[in-house]
């Protein structure tokens, strides 16, 4: 069978995944590899993915350069095969033509993603930069892999000029176009201080404990536990809560689909595993394009006493949690204190009312008096 070149592209890591960054190459130009060796890391907003070869062959040729915003489906690199490409067709993306052929250095280029120009090895489109604002790319500082000179080098040179703006990416950009897309939401929001003394007994964290709260309270009120769809409220068949977690690269929300049907202990545990993966970088690809059908966002423990959470379209609730503390109330006789919060209750007016919502977080209210805790 004749050898022909086949394409490594950008895979499609969650439902809403459109682009990806390039990070760094495991492999290089000539190096022989198996169908399920890693070649490649790539990063999204969500998470950190190695990617692997699809097919046994040698790669022969690196596209992708570290720091490249590539879209889904693009090409990577190709890999010279006599294999059947298992993804031919699935994206339509033809195959660049081949690129003259160089002289190569002896010996197996490490990484295979920068040009050496005088000396300095530098990512193309740094080059391009370097040259278009004059800037000598000897006394730029690397930071890439293999003391590679990257875009983002180049913003720590002095030219005289005012910094340029740089398109934000990953978690920001895709926190901004759905922020963008909330925006566009007729939505409202009620609050309402809700009594813990009861869930207090059951011992758990009050994310887990709300978690299960808002699910199971979803479940009893369908209504709300749906999306806007050609003009009319479509319910879901499940339950899934994204769960807002801060990380160091922004906010991730990775979905427990129906947490209401496991034991708080079970759920517990599971929300303790997913954030800690969730701030490492690790989680499932499962984990972050399951549907959500609503979001908790939790910042009691920053001290915010309330706080109004936006909608993620499609999803037609999303539930805040304020600082857990002993507040003052009437009690028969006289004052006293109470273990209370304050919930913030977002709501698509499209989907549902003002009364809807009111129900619902009455619903919540029961269910922490002990009827699930």
């Amino acid at each position: 069978m004749v050898a022909r070149e086949i394409p490594l592209v950008m895979p499609k890591m969650s439902m809403t995944m459109t682009e990806g960054v390039f990070v760094a190459w495991r492999r290089a130009v000539g190096d022989r590899v198996r169908q399920g060796d890693v070649v490649c890391e790539v990063t999204t907003d969500k998470v950190d993915m190695e990617v692997e070869a699809t097919v046994d062959g040698t790669l022969s040729r690196l596209v992708a350069e570290p720091e490249d915003v590539i879209a889904v489906g693009e090409p990577i690199a190709y890999v010279a095969s006599e294999s059947d490409d298992l993804l031919e067709g699935l994206f339509d993306t033809p195959s660049p033509p081949p690129e003259p052929e160089r002289e190569q250095e002896p010996g197996p280029r490490p990484a295979a993603v920068a040009v050496r120009a005088g000396g300095v090895a530098a990512v193309p489109a740094a080059r391009r930069l370097a040259a278009a604002r004059g800037i000598d790319l000897a006394a730029v500082r690397p930071t890439g892999p293999w003391n590679t000179i990257r875009l983002s080098d180049l913003d720590t040179v002095d030219t005289g000029e005012p910094p340029r703006e740089r398109r934000p990416r990953g978690g920001r950009a895709v926190i901004a176009r759905r922020m963008a897309a909330s925006a566009e939401v007729p939505q409202f929001v009620l609050y309402r201080d809700v009594d813990l003394e009861t869930a207090a007994r059951s011992g758990h964290g009050w994310t887990a404990v709300f978690t299960a709260v808002l699910a199971a309270a979803l479940r009893r009120h369908p209504a709300l536990n749906a999306r806007w769809v050609d003009g009319a409220p479509r319910p879901h068949e499940h339950v899934g809560v994204a769960l807002a977690v801060d990380t160091e690269r922004g906010l991730l929300a990775p979905v427990l689909t129906d947490p209401d049907r496991q034991s708080l202990d079970a759920l517990s545990a599971r929300i303790a595993d997913v954030v800690a993966r969730a701030r490492t970088g690790r989680l499932e690809l499962a984990e972050l394009s399951a549907p959500a059908t609503t979001t908790l966002s939790n910042l009691g423990g920053l001290g915010v006493e309330a706080f109004q959470a936006l909608l993620t379209p499609p999803q037609a609730t999303a539930l805040s949690l304020g600082a857990v503390t002993p507040k003052v109330v009437p009690v028969p006789g006289g004052i006293g204190t109470r273990l209370r919060c304050t919930v913030g209750l977002s709501v698509d007016h499209r989907v549902a009312d003002g009364a809807d919502g009111a129900r619902l977080l009455a619903t919540v209210q029961e269910l922490l008096d002990g009827e699930l805790v």
